[in-house]
């Protein structure tokens, strides 16, 4: 993307083998040149150096020319540069310090009359980490800049997207473990913002600025306490491997210790390399726990491997380089940011597709649970609910509604001489002839045993009464006969109409004692209840 110009080295970097801390600028630059080493990169060394910088005889000095520093965040230094020669602290971090272009790297500007002579670097303090220096003509460089700034500004709209998208997630599906992962989103934005040195714009001259590295080292502990305790969640460690989960526990909590050690001593060497150990070891150990998961079918695991393995990979090598005190390479500085919002992306619609797929089984458990299992009718559980909704609509709407108690005439009877078999089949037999001969926004439900409730929206006495007449003569007809037996089933049938100040339970209280009617005064028949 933009690594090629980035990469063009064109410059030396020796440091001063006899520097003392009394060594000044003048002696520096009467050194001989047995005095210099050449070096890779600028590294701390155990007291102040002294360093040059010098394009290289290759260079062409007709042009202006920026000389660039690569991660040297909370490094002390103090630039020396032609023709005066002034010393001049600077400081990624420092807003006084003006510079050519963004804050991606530290750059020192040569003037072309001025290209060809050397830069001088004091260096008091600094992390073991390299400081890697390149150089490149004024226009090549702003050009590169500007890829840099247009990266960071993308990976940095997608992170603080991906965060709030989290956020909302959590609150509007209850889902309050997306915090966690919301949390390290955020951190991977705060450590966009100051590996880059965006944080300078976003603070200005705000004192939180001095503390730059100590923001950063409390944002992405934090952040990674946060997420693998999600993770431990999202991959259901603690329900299938208790005993990893308590060691992962184990691990964050040193982690959350050695937080308040970085907040004071961002530099600490035990602090940061712990905390590059315990992201391998984490990492790994999640990513063996879900490809355990996936080969069980999980297909969270799956999104973790697809969406974490390449952060992961890329989260394991930049500690691997830092383990080793070798900085972040240039492409580790795309792939890294890139694998963040990769991971953060997978992982928020994998959630998303989970909490779907559990509201999907909610809705398929709620409807098992008020549906009758041998009828697919509404159950008693259901009946209350949808019924009140209905006498309250009609009490609303002053409209009429009608409410009938269906009753199989001798049932048991049936089911001794037939077999419970046929018996169910006469249940199955009777649910099929309502829901043909009422409407499909009418409610029908199989109250319980052999008894069956019908509400009909709209309807009035007359017209109910009609309807269930209707419904009588049709399971008569229908069932003379079952499966080749005779057995002449027929129904009794309660009804009762919808009356101002009715509840569900008085409406059922009336048919039920029209329903006993009509079975005392000789079923096959329709009662209505009697008006007051």
């Amino acid at each position: 993307m933009f690594a090629s110009s980035a990469l063009a080295r064109d410059v030396e970097v020796m440091r001063l083998t006899s520097a003392t801390p009394d060594t000044t600028l003048a002696s520096v630059r009467a050194a001989g040149a047995a005095a210099w080493v050449e070096a890779d990169a600028i590294r701390k060394q155990e007291k102040p150096s002294w360093w040059r910088l010098q394009l290289t005889p290759e260079a062409d000095t007709s042009k202006e020319w920026i000389v660039a520093l690569k991660e040297t965040y909370d490094a002390e230094l103090v630039a020396y540069l032609p023709p005066d020669y002034r010393a001049r602290p600077i400081s990624v971090f420092d807003p006084a310090w003006q510079q050519i272009g963004s804050r991606h790297r530290l750059s020192l500007r040569l003037a072309a009359v001025d290209a060809g002579a050397p830069i001088y670097l004091q260096l008091f303090k600094g992390r073991l980490q390299p400081m890697h220096v390149s150089a490149a003509p004024l226009d090549d460089y702003i050009t590169v800049d500007l890829a840099r700034v247009r990266f960071t500004s993308m990976i940095l709209s997608a992170l603080l997207l991906l965060g709030v998208v989290a956020a909302v997630y959590s609150v509007a599906l209850r889902q309050w473990h997306l915090l966690l992962f919301g949390a390290w989103v955020m951190s991977a934005a705060i450590y966009v913002l100051v590996m880059s040195g965006e944080i300078v714009a976003l603070l200005g001259d705000s004192p939180l600025l001095r503390h730059a590295m100590r923001l950063l080292a409390l944002a992405i502990n934090l952040g990674m306490v946060a997420v693998y305790i999600f993770i431990i969640q999202f991959l259901s460690i603690r329900e299938h491997y208790p005993r990893l989960a308590r060691v992962m526990l184990a691990i964050l909590g040193m982690t959350a210790l050695l937080v308040v050690v970085s907040i004071f001593d961002p530099r600490s060497v035990i602090a940061n390399q712990f905390v590059n150990i315990a992201v391998v070891v984490l990492a790994l150990l999640s990513l063996g726990v879900a490809a355990g998961r996936a080969r069980a079918g999980s297909a969270h695991a799956w999104f973790f491997l697809i969406g974490w393995g390449c952060l992961t990979f890329a989260g394991m090598t930049r500690a691997m380089y830092f383990l080793q005190y070798r900085g972040t390479p240039e492409w580790l500085e795309i792939a890294h940011p890139s694998a963040q919002v990769l991971g953060a992306l997978v992982l928020v619609l994998a959630t998303a597709r989970a909490v779907r797929h559990a509201e999907r089984e909610l809705l398929v458990a709620r409807r098992v649970a008020a549906t009758d299992a041998l009828t697919r009718l509404p159950n008693r559980n259901q009946l209350d609910h949808d019924l009140a909704e209905l006498v309250q609509q009609a009490e609303d709407d002053d409209q009429p509604l009608c409410v009938m108690f269906l009753d199989l005439d001798h049932f048991k009877a049936i089911n001794d001489r037939h077999g419970h078999a046929i018996g169910d089949r006469c249940l199955v037999l009777v649910g099929n002839i309502l829901r043909r001969h009422v409407r499909a926004s009418d409610l029908i439900v199989r109250y319980g045993g052999e008894e069956f409730v019908i509400a009909l929206e709209g309807a009035g006495r007359e017209r109910g009464m009609l309807a269930a007449e209707e419904l009588r003569l049709a399971v008569a007809q229908e069932g003379r006969e079952i499966e080749g037996r005779a057995v002449q089933l027929t129904v009794s049938i309660g009804l009762t109409d919808f009356r101002v100040g009715d509840q569900v339970e008085s409406l059922l209280t009336r048919a039920d004692a029209a329903l006993y009617r009509a079975k005392r005064e000789g079923r096959n028949r329709l009662a209505a209840d009697l008006l007051p």
